[in-house]
């Protein structure tokens, strides 16, 4: 039993491809996942839904709580920052029998990243209840690591940057009262890490309703994360 759970541990996490030529001849990178052609229609011919957050929480190592106020922009993948984390909760019903195609945390860049050094960024799984009023550093939610695929954003990359959230979303089919959002985190550091839009700098209320049809710009000009599903 030992044995396989340290040989578990050491099987690298999967990756989001960034060009075609990463996925070989059979295959083409869609939004970040290698497709095999003949599911190509699929993909196609899937209903696309973007929906908002319907609360937010940006904790960096040593910031105390500030009552759910949230910056225009935030940095992952920050050495100075250390372990920051960006947490989302959706709301999202999906029925037991819904086929989730594709899903993906949608991160859209603010700012120029100098760093040359790219970083890696995944999604988790939010296990436990949360307050984005209440949340800090010193007081945030557990989360459970479920190996999402990872996504390597370098600073010549594009400004839409996505986070595979699939297998993760698929599971709240099941409607388990463990699941309370997801949690974007940095697997590798740079010196400057990579900076996104957030949101303007007032509290997200945890029962508030945010309208999926239109995106919430910020005071940055930016548009917030989201959450991108393509469903049949």
């Amino acid at each position: 039993m030992l044995v396989a759970v340290a040989a578990t541990a050491c099987v690298s996490r999967p990756r989001m491809c960034v060009a075609p030529s990463e996925c070989g001849a059979e295959a083409t990178c869609v939004a970040g996942r290698c497709q095999r052609n003949q599911t190509l229609p699929q993909i196609q011919n899937a209903r696309r839904v973007l929906a908002t957050p319907v609360a937010m929480a940006y904790v960096r190592r040593g910031d105390p709580a500030n009552d759910g106020a949230l910056p225009a922009t935030f940095t992952l993948g920050r050495a100075t920052d250390g372990d920051a984390r960006l947490f989302l909760r959706f709301d999202v019903p999906l029925p037991r029998e819904a086929n989730i195609v594709e899903a993906y945390v949608v991160l859209h860049r603010a700012g120029a990243d100098v760093d040359p050094a790219a970083i890696a960024l995944h999604a988790a799984r939010v296990v436990s209840p949360w307050d984005p009023r209440a949340v800090s550093w010193a007081i945030q939610p557990a989360i459970e690591d479920v190996r999402a695929p990872a996504t390597f954003v370098t600073p010549a990359g594009r400004r839409l940057v996505r986070i595979d959230v699939r297998d993760l979303v698929g599971r709240w089919r099941a409607h388990d009262p463990r699941d309370q959002g997801i949690a974007v985190v940095a697997e590798s550091t740079t010196a400057t890490g990579v900076s996104f839009a957030l949101a303007p700098s007032t509290p997200i209320d945890a029962d508030e309703t945010i309208a999926r049809d239109r995106p919430i710009t910020t005071d940055a000009g930016g548009v917030p994360p989201e959450l991108e599903l393509y469903l049949k």
